[in-house]
């Protein structure tokens, strides 16, 4: 048999990145920087469309005139919603829902430390709850800039 012919017969395979195991940081650095590239691409364009969208209703005499109406009935509005706002039976409330929020916030801080140590320690990403329920740890990872040092 000819080699170079079943080479020749064999369909051209895509060529596929490496695993993310193997990849190196020069790699993962160049596909990052691409994707953040592309995400800006699409984010501008998004940007564009949207304020095209924006211009077909403010162009309508119409639709400009009813929401100069309805921007008059926000404002009354919230001049109601102030002044309920500001009886001190409202002011408890707010004042309740700030603090829950920032209790949830603080305790799903601290579990995701402790959920952070469990996977380390187990060496899964697999927990059972107290119900027999199977969850999965997911970690979130974001691109966020950096402040000038």
């Amino acid at each position: 048999m000819d080699t170079n012919q079943d080479s020749n017969q064999q369909p051209e395979q895509p060529q596929q990145e490496a695993p993310r195991g193997s990849m190196t940081i020069v790699e993962l650095t160049s596909i990052i920087n691409r994707y953040e590239v592309d995400i800006a691409k699409v984010k501008d364009s998004l940007k564009m469309q949207n304020g095209m969208f924006k211009d077909a209703f403010n162009g309508d005499a119409e639709f400009h005139e009813m929401d100069m109406k309805v921007k008059d009935m926000n404002k009354q509005k919230n001049a109601i919603k102030q002044r309920i706002l500001k009886t001190p039976a409202m002011e408890a409330v707010v004042a309740k829902i700030d603090e829950l929020k920032t209790e949830l916030k603080d305790a799903q801080e601290t579990l995701s430390g402790y959920l952070e140590e469990y996977q380390r320690v187990s060496g899964t990403n697999i927990i059972e709850g107290e119900n027999g329920e199977i969850k999965e740890i997911v970690p979130v990872y974001k691109l966020v800039k950096r402040g000038k040092v």
